[in-house]
């Protein structure tokens, strides 16, 4: 599954939990170039918080991965730089 699809599956959850339900639950997960928070309004028996959990590390990871044909800030400043 691509990372794009991801994306949109695991905001479409969100949205979708966000029409049931009354109680507001957040799980957050973070890596050094990127941050992720899911919130749901679903109860725990149709959205563990384990699942929750899982949504925000899986849109952290998609998140903090480069974007095709770009590099990190990490990587460009160790590549060697041409002389005029």
């Amino acid at each position: 599954m691509s990372k794009g699809l991801t994306l949109i599956l695991s905001a479409a959850l969100v949205m979708a939990a966000g029409a049931c339900g009354s109680d507001e639950r957040t799980a957050t997960a973070e890596t050094s170039v990127a941050e992720a928070e899911v919130t749901t309004t679903m109860p725990e028996s149709a959205v563990s918080d384990a699942q929750l959990e899982a949504s925000a590390n899986r849109a952290v990871a998609t998140a903090s991965q480069p974007a095709p044909g770009t590099t990190t800030p990490e990587a460009a400043s160790s590549m060697p730089t041409k002389g005029p």
